[in-house]
């Protein structure tokens, strides 16, 4: 426990730092987050015998939020395109066939699921307010966690007596709700201090598809997790386990965050 405490109390106030200031030290934030969540990602699949491209997709996935800073947003793309091209040449060069589609599958996988959509916290550097928006989208994954992990316990299974999913036996319907519930109102909590937006539709969308969103971003890796038959993505962290478990919500909520403040710009 003191643990957790000690790494929410340095890790808080660094992450909204580098969200605010963005730039140069975003690009880094989201480099390392990449690079280390990869490594766990194509670590977690060796369990089952998956033998995914380790270095070359820590390379590219580490190269998108780059590529997307210095370059921009398409020509990520073409790099997910010259990956593939990589893995499967190389798979034809050694007359590989055994296994290509889950090893080359999974390894492809892990770059879109982590670099390409971890990778487009570069782009809230384009909007207005993006630092605010960032440091916004941050709260809203924390409230949804911790609002439906308390509504979940004090009236799970009341009026829903079946859980939420086999992947997280845990999770209840009710606790789900909640989340979404208090995430949406956190939004306009959060709008009212940070005044980041006048129109109220949207700031109702974003909250939703947050909260939406952030569930399944975490269902996600437990599915992966489930699959791979580990606990944790790593203890780089200790109790709070590795940097995919930390940011599996975040993976998710980004791009989706992203993609609807563009169409409400």
């Amino acid at each position: 426990m003191l643990n957790r405490i000690l790494i929410a109390i340095l890790g808080i106030p660094v992450l909204m730092f580098i969200y605010l200031k963005g730039d140069i030290y975003l690009l880094l934030l989201a480099s390392i987050i990449i690079g280390i969540a990869l490594h766990e990602f194509y670590k977690m699949s060796e369990v089952v015998e998956i033998k995914p491209y380790k270095n070359l997709g820590v390379l590219i996935g580490v190269l998108i939020p780059n590529v997307m800073y210095f370059v921009g947003l398409e020509e990520t793309f073409g790099l997910i395109i010259l990956s593939l091209v990589l893995m499967l040449g190389i798979r034809v060069i050694k007359n590989q066939i055994e296994n290509t589609t889950r090893d080359v599958g999974t390894s492809l996988l892990g770059i879109i699921y982590i670099g390409l959509m971890f990778g487009h916290i570069i782009m809230f550097q384009g909007l207005e307010n993006g630092g605010k928006w960032l440091i916004a989208v941050q709260i809203m994954v924390w409230v949804c966690d911790t609002a439906a992990y308390f509504v979940g316990m004090s009236i799970g299974r009341k009026f829903f007596k079946e859980g939420f999913s086999i992947i997280s036996p845990k999770k209840s319907k009710e606790g789900a709700i909640g989340g979404i519930i208090f995430t949406i109102l956190s939004l306009f909590v959060i709008n009212k201090i940070f005044h980041l937006s006048d129109n109220n539709i949207a700031i109702f969308w974003l909250g939703l598809i947050v909260s939406i969103t952030a569930q399944i971003g975490d269902l996600a890796e437990s599915m992966f997790k489930r699959e791979f038959k580990t606990k944790d993505s790593s203890r780089i962290l200790g109790e709070h386990g590795g940097i995919l478990d930390r940011f599996d919500s975040m993976i998710f909520v980004i791009p989706m965050a992203y993609y609807i403040l563009k169409i409400f710009e």
